[in-house]
């Protein structure tokens, strides 16, 4: 099978409770989290899994106190790349912070599962604000249901519960199956809650993001990535910052 490595493009970062990520832990703890888009090298196409969003929007659009690290357009230079040159985006989501520079890809299918693009465009009030329309029109949507290949050795995950539609994607490497989580988490929603007394570990082998629509449903993603991936990347945490490839 063909394998790829994964080129993570962090673009800013902000500063959240660590409870937005887990649900019921870690509360009151600060944590400045990455706003990151994933560059899939090797495949035949120029592929990006998310498109991230800069500091000035997460401050304007949310109020988060944010730093940047580079522009869109700068990390894609950084590969020899343009947004002209992206062929797909998939978006494992269509909140505010994955996807404020998909509409720079003028030339782009985007990649989005269909009960999220209607989730997008209809948001229940209890996510609402976390998307912002205006990002998505105009794209070149290409509409999917349920798991799909996108490329030999890429796949499209279905993982709900963070929003109705959330999508992880699943990508061959030389070290085993790496998995882009399409659900905004750490590396701490992949065990036990540090620190609680035995009776909750024993019980609790993951941690349900923080913010959902279904806990339960967002519980069981977590946990079908956890045992399907050899390489989990939690699209939000901080670790994921500095690395320049995935494998190293």
């Amino acid at each position: 099978m063909k394998t790829y490595r994964i080129r993570p493009l962090p673009l800013s970062t902000i500063e959240l409770d660590m409870a937005v990520f887990t649900y019921r832990f870690n509360y009151g703890k600060k944590i400045r989290v990455p706003l990151t888009c994933w560059y899939i090298e090797g495949a035949d196409k120029n592929i990006l899994v998310d498109t991230a969003a800069d500091a000035k929007l997460a401050t304007q659009f949310r109020g988060f106190p944010a730093e940047e690290i580079s522009t869109f357009e700068d990390a894609l230079a950084g590969l020899g790349l343009k947004p002209d040159n992206i062929d797909i985006v998939i978006q494992t989501h269509l909140q505010w912070d994955h996807c404020a520079n998909t509409s720079k890809c003028r030339k782009a299918k985007v990649v989005v599962q269909e009960e999220e693009l209607r989730t997008a465009f209809a948001p229940h009030p209890i996510l609402a604000p976390t998307y912002k329309k205006n990002l998505l029109t105009d794209l070149n949507f290409r509409v999917v249901r349920g798991c799909c290949e996108i490329a030999p050795g890429i796949e499209l995950v279905p993982t709900p519960g963070h929003t109705p539609g959330a999508q992880s994607v699943s990508v061959s490497t030389a070290r085993g199956r790496a998995i882009i989580t399409g659900f905004c988490c750490l590396k701490e929603n992949f065990g036990p809650p540090a620190g609680a007394p035995e009776e909750v570990t024993e019980v609790t082998p993951v941690i349900a993001p923080g913010i959902h629509l279904d806990a339960v449903a967002g519980f069981e993603s977590v946990l079908l990535i956890k045992g399907m991936a050899d390489i989990v990347i939690p699209c939000h945490d901080p670790s994921f910052a500095k690395v320049k490839s995935i494998p190293s």
